[in-house]
């Protein structure tokens, strides 16, 4: 009889825990997978034709130019526009042998003549140019920003012994400033490039 009800016992424990496990797995969620989120689905997302109108920005190109008046963005200084520099050309094959930096007989008169326009007290730049053919290094030695910065100092030393008020500043620009934009290369041209000039302006 003992073993009867301890076999009973046994019985009805074992059918209480199956009916336990069958409640949880009725009434208990299913376990979530990796990823997912509890809680009802996301309903879809509708692009309205409001929607679309707010994330469009519209630029009025009446409202979105700034305009400039030429003679309201103009600072005017003096109420005059500046002078430009007045410029003596000499031209260099009438003042110096081929490839030489002393002046000619009569060179020397003809630029003091040429200078007694420049005003009293004023400042002269005096440059020296050449053409883009190559000094013969085999004969000379010098290129041709040695020969333009020598030149330039033979005229600001015949230009200084008879205006010593005259302010010099001396520059030798070699062939890189051609008289003509872009240079020609025909001999027209190169005579044209050796030069010395004198600027001067107020």
């Amino acid at each position: 009889m003992r073993m009867h009800r301890t076999a009973l016992r046994r019985s009805t424990a074992a059918a209480s825990l199956a009916a336990s496990a069958l409640l949880l797995a009725l009434g208990a969620p299913a376990a979530l997978a990796e990823g997912e989120t509890e809680g009802p689905p996301e309903q879809p997302f509708e692009i309205t034709d409001e929607i679309l109108q707010r994330s469009i920005t519209v630029y009025d190109p009446a409202r979105s130019i700034t305009e400039y008046e030429p003679a309201r963005s103009i600072t005017e200084l003096g109420g005059s526009e500046p002078a430009e520099d007045e410029v003596i050309v000499l031209e260099a094959d009438i003042l110096f042998p081929s490839n030489a930096w002393d002046l000619s007989d009569g060179a020397a008169a003809r630029i003091v003549e040429l200078a007694a326009e420049i005003p009293e007290g004023a400042t002269v730049q005096v440059g020296g140019h050449t053409d883009s053919l190559p000094v013969d290094r085999s004969k000379y030695d010098f290129d041709n920003q040695q020969l333009s910065e020598n030149r330039a100092q033979a005229v600001a030393d015949a230009l200084t012994a008879e205006r010593p008020d005259l302010t010099l500043e001396v520059t030798g620009h070699g062939d890189a400033k051609p008289a003509a934009a872009g240079g020609g290369g025909d001999e027209a041209s190169n005579a044209a490039d050796r030069r010395v000039e004198l600027r001067y302006g107020d």
